[in-house]
């Protein structure tokens, strides 16, 4: 795992989502490795899934007897992506599916943000490849760098060679610089052509890497 001032940054920023606090408030873990702050991460993630599953079963039950479409039609007039994110990870893969499929990829991208991507891989994976690449432009358009690197991540190899090309090369390394998974790189820098694919490559040079 690529571990630098950059990347312990971006995890920060991560963790801040995921407590919905200030990133400033975890100015004190600036020299927790990166990987360790990713590892807590998913700890946060973990038990966030785990107290609201019971706290939302109502919720979910409504929405099973709801048509995706109405239950789509709830979430836009609902406008909330916080909401819908948490919706998103409990409900089953398929109808979760279902519904975003039905909803603004600007709304999307907004629910991205709240969403542990890697979590919800499935729900990624299977999203058509058009609604996949307006969700990554929605994300570009709002700077928002940091969900756009995750979804690179978890993107199947057609969404992510599509999605690149939606995006222009300072868009591209500007989400990249945050993604420090050296395997994620590389699947990023094999989709595109020099002088981008040597520019992603670089970046697993960057300082006080280190294998995890």
């Amino acid at each position: 795992m690529i571990d630098s001032a950059e990347t312990r940054a971006a995890a920060r920023d991560r963790l801040a989502r995921a407590l919905e606090i200030p990133v400033e408030r975890l100015d004190y873990l600036a020299e927790v490795p990166t990987g360790d702050l990713d590892a807590l991460l998913h700890l946060v993630y973990d038990h966030f899934f785990s107290v609201t599953e019971d706290g939302l079963g109502k919720i979910v039950a409504a929405t099973r007897v709801l048509p995706p479409p109405v239950a789509a039609k709830v979430a836009s007039h609902n406008n909330s992506a916080l909401m819908t994110a948490h919706l998103a990870a409990v409900l089953e893969p398929a109808r979760a599916l279902s519904v975003a499929k039905r909803l603004r990829p600007e709304l999307l991208a907004r629910v991205a943000a709240y969403l542990d991507l890697h979590r919800s891989a499935a729900l990624i994976a299977g999203l058509p490849v058009d609604l996949a690449v307006a969700i990554a432009r929605a994300l570009a358009d709002r700077q928002d760098w940091l969900t756009l690197g995750t979804v690179m991540e978890v993107a199947t190899a057609t969404q992510l060679e599509r999605c690149l090309r939606a995006l222009d090369v300072e868009e591209i390394l500007s989400a990249a610089r945050l993604v420090y998974d050296p395997a994620a790189l590389d699947r990023l820098a094999a989709v595109t052509t020099t002088p981008l694919s040597d520019q992603l490559r670089a970046l697993h040079s960057r300082a006080d890497t280190s294998e995890g």
